[in-house]
């Protein structure tokens, strides 16, 4: 994986499904070691889940507590991107699995509240297990929660190895170049597909 991010120069990487069991580990230290950092919640007493984001060592950031305690339904890990003066964008990765509860949609709605008055600008990208290739009751009450925040969800594309668009990535300000999507089907690191994505020109 990371010479996959070495490789396209990629800057700022949404991770789900770490497998990491602790904050510092022989898994952090190689992230180091190609030149980024990880910020990342893990399961303390289980194995699997966890959802992260990856930094180029360069870039400024800082752990964003969203204050939202005893979530159930999903993972998540934040951060403030800064990108100059004035602007920092707030970076959001979910990682959900299992059955599609009600209580996921009003557990994510809590979330997103408490995001949206932390920063103007807003990426919230992750595997979600929601399929969204098809309209139906859980992918429309996604993008209802979503656009209630003003995100938009740009990945239409299949995103499994077995099809299906369950990867997805929402933008609140138009920050995404979205003729530069790729999704990588052809990168079989696990049975989610990688997917490539620029911002437009921001300093």
């Amino acid at each position: 994986m990371m010479c996959l991010l070495q490789d396209n120069t990629v800057d700022v990487a949404f991770i789900t499904e770490t497998w990491l069991t602790d904050h510092s580990n022989a898994t952090t230290a190689d992230i180091k070691s190609y030149g980024y950092t990880i910020l990342h919640e893990h399961r303390a007493d289980t194995k699997g889940g966890g959802a992260g984001l990856l930094f180029k060592s360069s870039l400024q950031y800082n752990p964003v507590n969203l204050r939202v305690n005893n979530v159930s339904t999903f993972e998540y890990s934040s951060a403030a991107l800064t990108c100059s003066v004035d602007m920092k964008i707030l970076l959001i990765a979910i990682y959900r699995t299992g059955p599609i509860l009600k209580k996921f949609f009003e557990e994510l709605d809590i979330l997103l509240g408490a995001a949206s008055v932390k920063s103007d600008y807003m990426l919230v990208g992750g595997n979600f297990n929601i399929h969204v290739e098809s309209v139906n009751d859980f992918s429309a009450e996604l993008e209802k929660v979503a656009a209630s925040y003003g995100l938009c969800q740009v990945i239409d594309q299949p995103t499994h190895i077995n099809g299906g668009t369950i990867d997805l990535l929402f933008d609140n300000s138009n920050i995404l170049d979205c003729s530069t999507i790729q999704v990588k089907s052809d990168v079989t690191l696990s049975d989610h597909y990688p997917i490539l994505c620029s911002t437009k020109n921001i300093q």
